[in-house]
């Protein structure tokens, strides 16, 4: 990438495009990926932080990767 003003555009599309084929283990410990519309597949958690007390209502696991 250039940073050149004039390809802004095009090198967003090409970040954008590449993360298609990116797979990493991340802090959750689980393989990372991207579905056809870009949204990474990541673990949902609904908590609650009370008190400096964290409460875990609700998980649930990633997508699986394509």
């Amino acid at each position: 990438m250039t940073g050149d003003p004039a390809k802004l555009e095009q090198e967003r599309t090409a970040i954008r495009d590449g993360l298609k084929t990116v797979r990493f283990s991340g802090i959750t410990g689980d393989n990372t990926c991207f579905d056809p519309r870009r949204d990474a597949e990541l673990p949902g958690f609904v908590i609650e932080i009370k008190d400096k007390k964290w409460n875990l209502f609700d998980s649930w696991p990633a997508d699986s990767c394509p």
